[in-house]
């Protein structure tokens, strides 16, 4: 779901449980206070709230599960950038559980991909784990995404273009129906931003803008979910030991 101002207003959330666990950042629990709460009270929410700092690592992974088992969590929302919803994402399907997720800037596709990094809690990429799934429900606000820095959407611009150089190099030459159709969704990425980028900048929440965050966002996680789609099962045999998948 996407819109001006729509958190305070998704009924459907209340869908997936009546005891969710918000996953995120201080900053982040203070930009979607006030709406989660108007949804707490016009649905009999119970909304409880932990942190995944010090990033999305095993140790804070271990605490997570922990206040799911403690608040007898129903599902997961991750609230934040691209830790923050990598977390809540992996913690949910470690607990079998549904994920809203709520991006808080469009700095990553985080928010719609099946795919999530673990680092150590120094802040090293660790590994990655590939998911059995996308988000139950992605909820872009574009209210919220404009309280992040200007430099966010930069960053989510870069990371979007680099997915079709990525992309062209690994896997140009392969024949595969669903990875050819992730190339030609990333180099229409890449034209799309390529063309809109610096209008967008200039114009924080206008219609282009708007356009380049659902690009950034939106597309960028449906490339990654249709090329993760291809993995191979040596890759997602990279899993940990304790991972027990649905």
């Amino acid at each position: 779901m996407r819109g001006n101002g729509i958190l305070g207003q998704t009924a459907s959330i209340a869908c997936f449980g009546q005891r969710p666990l918000i996953v995120g950042g201080d900053r982040s629990f203070k930009i979607v206070h006030k709406p989660l709460q108007a949804l707490a009270k016009n649905h009999s929410l119970t909304l409880t709230q932990a942190s995944y700092h010090p990033d999305c690592s095993e140790t804070s992974l271990e605490g997570l599960r922990g206040a799911v088992v403690s608040q007898q969590a129903d599902f997961i929302i991750g609230v934040g950038g691209g830790k923050a919803l990598d977390a809540a994402k992996l913690l949910a399907e470690q607990c079998q559980l549904p994920i809203v997720t709520i991006p808080t800037s469009a700095a990553t596709c985080a928010a719609w991909s099946a795919l999530s990094n673990v680092y150590s809690d120094e802040g090293a990429f660790a590994y990655d784990v590939a998911l059995a799934r996308c988000p139950d429900l992605l909820i872009l606000d574009y209210d919220l995404i404009k309280t992040a820095p200007p430099r966010t959407l930069v960053a989510g611009i870069g990371d979007a273009i680099a997915k079709w150089y990525e992309a062209s190099v690994s896997s140009g030459s392969s024949t595969a129906t669903l990875t050819v159709a992730a190339l030609q969704q990333a180099r229409v990425l890449r034209d799309l931003l390529l063309q809109n980028a610096k209008s967008a900048l200039q114009d924080p929440g206008g219609p282009v803008w708007q356009e380049v965050v659902d690009a950034t966002i939106l597309l960028a996680g449906a490339i990654g979910g249709v090329g993760w789609g291809c993995l191979s099962h040596s890759r997602r045999s990279r899993r940990p030991q304790w991972f027990n998948p649905n």
